[in-house]
């Protein structure tokens, strides 16, 4: 656990605004509601790549869709096989 990780747990804060953490609430095989991310790198019906804080996010399957996308958040909508962690150097 890093110092923001201790910080946000000593305080009781939430860790993803502490440390910047993206979060991915994913409904059932169908749906991923994504929050506080930085853009989206690529997207096809196949395949979305999403930028988070030092890290990526590739989200697989058939039939991808975002069916709403701001600022703060977004959700993807398709048959989803896979959600792969992609560790930024």
């Amino acid at each position: 656990m890093d110092a923001g990780e201790r910080f946000a747990d000593t305080f009781s804060l939430p860790k993803d605004m502490v440390i910047n953490a993206t979060l991915l609430h994913m409904v059932g095989k169908s749906d991923i509601f994504v929050e506080n991310f930085k853009g989206i790198i690529s997207y096809n019906c196949h395949e979305i790549i999403i930028k988070g804080y030092g890290i990526k996010y590739c989200i697989c399957g058939e039939n991808m869709t975002i069916e709403y996308y701001s600022n703060e958040d977004m959700k993807i909508s398709g048959r989803i096989c896979e959600v792969k962690v992609i560790m930024e150097a």
